[in-house]
C-alpha cells in the first residue's frame, strides 16, 4: 500500500513541470500584451484599447513583394549610410532647395503622369517654413541641419493602394535616386497615417521628398488631420524647448488625438484595398 502510495507521489512530482510549462506558454500565446503609451510610457494614459488598437495594413501579396524587393533596392543603394544632405548651414540648404525644388517638380508631374496619378506641391508651391523647419532640427533631429530634407517636397496622390505601389516600382525602375524608403504598412505611425514616404538626390545633390498617396487618406490629412499633427507637434515641441518630459495629460491627449485618427485612416485604407486579392 506504502509502495502504491510513494509510486504515485513520484508520478505527480514528475508532471509539475510539465504543467508549469503548459502554464508559461498558455501564458504567451494568450495573453495580451501591455500596450505602451507612444509619448512616454505613462500606462494609465492609454485610451481604451478598442480605440487604440495599432495600425493594421493588409498588404496583397504583390503589395508586399514591391515594398520589400524596393526596401532592399534602396539599402543596397546607401549601403548602410544614414542619408544626409551634404551641408549643415541652413541657409545654404536653402539656396541648394530652390535649385532642387525644380527638379524635383519636373520629376513629380513625369511620374504622374506616367502612372495615373495627381502631382501635389505645398499651397503656393513653396519650400518648408524656416520657422517650421528650425522646429524640427531642434525637436525631431537633435540639432544637424543636414538630416533635414524636406525643404523641397511634393506628392502623387492615386485612387487607390494597388497604384502606389505600381509607382514605388516604376521610379525604381526608372533609375531615380533614392536613398531613403518608408512604407508606412510596414513602419506605422502612431496617428495610423499611411503613406509611402521618399527622399531623392536630385541632379545637383540635394536631397528632396516625395510622398506617394491615397486620396482619400491624404484629403482626411489636409482637412481634418493635419490640426490633430499640429497640436501634437505643438505640445512635443514645448516639452523639448522646456527640457522635460511630456506630462501625464499631454500624454493622453496625444494617445485620445492618435486613436481618433488612427480609425479614419485605418478604414480609409482599407476602402482604397476594397475588392484586392488577399
Amino acid at each position: 500500500m506504502n509502495m502504491g502510495k510513494d509510486n504515485h507521489q513520484r508520478v505527480c512530482r514528475s508532471l509539475i513541470p510539465l504543467g508549469l510549462l503548459i502554464y508559461f506558454l498558455c501564458g504567451i500565446l494568450f495573453v495580451e500584451p501591455v500596450r505602451e503609451a507612444h509619448a512616454g510610457g505613462d500606462g494609465q494614459s492609454v485610451p481604451d484599447v478598442s480605440l487604440c488598437s495599432e495600425p493594421l495594413f493588409k498588404l496583397t501579396p504583390k503589395q508586399l513583394s514591391i515594398s520589400l524587393w524596393a526596401q532592399e533596392v534602396v539599402a543596397a543603394k546607401v549601403g548602410g549610410k544614414v542619408p544626409r544632405q551634404n551641408i549643415h548651414d541652413l541657409d545654404t540648404l536653402y539656396r541648394e532647395a530652390a535649385v532642387a525644388d525644380k527638379d524635383l517638380k519636373r520629376m513629380t508631374r513625369a511620374v504622374a503622369a506616367r502612372t495615373g496619378g495627381t502631382a501635389v506641391f505645398p499651397p503656393g508651391g513653396g519650400l518648408k517654413g524656416r520657422k517650421r523647419a528650425k522646429e524640427k532640427i531642434e525637436v525631431e533631429l537633435g540639432g544637424d541641419a543636414s538630416l533635414l530634407m524636406d525643404i523641397s517636397r511634393s506628392s502623387i496622390e492615386y485612387d487607390d493602394v494597388d497604384q502606389v505601389y505600381q509607382a514605388l516600382e516604376f521610379i525604381l525602375h526608372q533609375g531615380y535616386e533614392v536613398v531613403r524608403l518608408k512604407d508606412r504598412a510596414l513602419e506605422p505611425l502612431p496617428s495610423g497615417f499611411w503613406d509611402i514616404h521618399l527622399n531623392l538626390c536630385m541632379p545637383k545633390g540635394h536631397i528632396a521628398e516625395l510622398q506617394l498617396h491615397v486620396r482619400e487618406i491624404r484629403q482626411y490629412s489636409i482637412e481634418q488631420g493635419h490640426d490633430r499633427y499640429e497640436q501634437i507637434r505643438d505640445m512635443e515641441a514645448r516639452a523639448a524647448r522646456e527640457n522635460r518630459s511630456l506630462t501625464p495629460e499631454e500624454r493622453a491627449t496625444i494617445d485620445r488625438l492618435n486613436c481618433e485618427q488612427r480609425q479614419v485612416y485605418q478604414a480609409a485604407f482599407e476602402r482604397s484595398q476594397k475588392g484586392k486579392d488577399r
